[in-house]
């Protein structure tokens, strides 16, 4: 799964629905609500993709394999168990890679962390934490609301270094 390609369907997604629900709202077609309201949509997709595009921006020029991971944020008021097991298991990889891989972490309570909707492709409840495998601009891999053990990140990681 290439990142970019990801965010761009999603970004277009979202457009779509944000046409899609004035559209409702003002009893008009789609094709009318863009013909009227289009560089106004554009520019609030924009600033909505901002933090995303920034995260994407850091991964893509980064030349070694990326672990990002997206978690609660440990300042908040709702700590979450699964989050914190699985810090204890990236700590363990950025000691075993040292500066072979590079680590990307994002708080939920960012806006950067809006990422996470781009990455998770699956059906059902999204859950915290989520943590990738990104290498030369492809996703090779993510798991999402589970800790996961050192060796199943190792399973991926092994293979790119």
């Amino acid at each position: 799964m290439n990142l970019k390609t990801l965010v761009s369907q999603h970004q277009q997604a979202f457009k779509q629905k944000v046409a899609e629900t004035l559209a409702e709202k003002n009893s008009m077609s789609i094709e009318q609500v863009l013909t009227i309201h289009e560089d106004v949509i554009e520019r609030y997709v924009q600033e909505r993709y901002k933090g995303i595009e920034q995260v994407v921006s850091r991964i893509l020029d980064c030349k070694r394999p990326v672990v990002l991971s997206i978690r609660r944020d440990p300042c908040s008021d709702d700590v979450c168990q699964i989050c914190e097991r699985d810090q204890h298991h990236i700590e363990a990889l950025q000691l075993w890679y040292g500066d072979r891989i590079d680590f990307y972490e994002i708080f939920d309570s960012s806006s950067e962390a809006a990422i996470y909707h781009v990455l998770y492709q699956s059906e059902g409840e999204k859950l915290l934490p989520l943590t990738a495998v990104i290498y030369n601009g492809e996703v090779k891999k993510y798991w999402s609301g589970r800790p996961v053990e050192v060796d199943e990140y190792r399973a991926y990681l092994d293979r790119l270094i």
